[in-house]
């Protein structure tokens, strides 16, 4: 098995190439990958000691797992599909966030990481959908987690993933 594995991936980042998909250090796991790829950028929380485990922003890539990175007011994190995530039938995106502070976020879409939407409502609990239909946008590339509070031991909300439903 451990044969196959590098051979899916090599396999998948020749098909992105040929493709015209490429995405610079974004190589997909498998095709089916529904959950944000890269960190395309990240602002820590302020004040908080900068080694702490939680501040490392690729721990709320792939699958939920229980890693997450704490955003505390003052933070964000923009994180990248490697592929297009299309606006389908009812929700399109999960956030999965950990704890049991009601922490909560602020979350906005993009497909160019230029022109963005932030939703209207806050993001709160363990797992939240949102539909792209509210953002009229067709598809997206990326989205951006913005810690609104300092709840919690690790402070902020706790981001442990991001898929797409379609």
């Amino acid at each position: 098995m451990s044969i196959r594995r590098p051979i899916v991936r090599h396999f998948g980042f020749t098909i992105a190439l040929s493709a015209g998909l490429y995405v610079p250090n974004c190589i997909p796991t498998e095709f089916g990958d529904h959950h944000a790829a890269r960190v395309e950028a990240y602002l820590p929380t302020p004040f908080v000691d900068e080694d702490a485990r939680f501040l490392d922003p690729e721990q709320s890539l792939g699958p939920p797992d229980g890693r997450t990175v704490a955003l505390g007011a003052g933070s964000y994190v923009i994180l990248r599909f490697f592929r297009e995530v299309a606006d389908g039938p009812g929700d399109d995106l999960l956030l999965y966030e950990i704890g049991p502070d009601d922490a909560e976020a602020r979350v906005a879409v993009s497909v160019d990481s230029d022109l963005w939407y932030e939703f209207p409502d806050k993001v709160v609990g363990q797992v939240t959908s949102l539909d792209l239909k509210k953002a009229e946008m067709p598809s997206i590339f990326f989205v951006r987690i913005r810690g609104v509070d300092m709840a919690g031991h690790e402070p902020g909300y706790d981001l442990d993933a991001v898929e797409a439903l379609h």
